[in-house]
């Protein structure tokens, strides 16, 4: 199957761990999306449940007869008493723990890595199940955190290699995602591009 993972618009908060804090898109974060992804034709839209991924999701179908679909699984990890501080924030060291081992730190009172893998890796096998074969891509809106996990578990890529990779506000990475034989998700990086 082909899948392309979208970060929402921009919320015009860079540098902020924005997990279950939800802040609005400013205006005219849509404008650079709609050039950027005009004409794709997407047989599903699937979107987080947090409000910058969703407002994203429908202006993307609006005029179309598409409807979005939302699933919790899809939201950006749960950063916890660091939610929506900015990086400038937290001490150092422990910023540091978490980009060098992020499997071993978790935020205090946050989701842990292996939690976070684990509901976004169910989601893609959920999707490879229900492919249905006709080759149009599927669209899921998410997060930052999402985008590289996913990359992650479908190419194989340690996590740590991928905070090299820049996710903007509107990155879409396409990935095409199979199944082996052995059950694990397996797959190529096909494009990424940012908004």
């Amino acid at each position: 199957m082909i899948l392309d993972l979208m970060r929402h618009a921009s919320t015009g908060r860079s540098g902020h761990l924005d997990g279950r804090t939800d802040p609005p898109l400013i205006d005219g974060a849509m404008d650079a999306l709609y050039r950027s992804h005009a004409g794709i034709g997407w047989s599903r839209v699937i979107s987080s449940p947090r409000r910058r991924a969703l407002d994203t999701a429908h202006a993307l179908v609006a005029g179309s007869n598409q409807f979005c679909e939302i699933h919790p699984d899809w939201a950006e990890l749960d950063f916890g008493d660091w939610d929506g501080l900015h990086f400038d924030q937290l001490p150092a060291e422990q910023l540091a723990a978490f980009y060098e081992e992020p499997h071993d730190t978790v935020p205090p009172n946050g989701e842990s890595w292996p939690q976070f893998r684990a509901r976004v890796e169910e989601q893609l096998h959920r999707l490879v199940d229900e492919d249905d074969g006709d080759g149009q891509p599927v669209l899921v809106v998410s997060h930052a955190g999402v985008l590289r996990l996913a990359v992650s578990r479908v190419c194989g890529m340690p996590l740590s290699v991928l905070w090299a990779m820049r996710i903007d506000y509107g990155t879409r990475v396409r990935l095409r995602v199979e199944r082996g034989d052995d059950g694990r998700l397996w797959g190529e990086l096909l494009e990424l591009r940012q908004a």
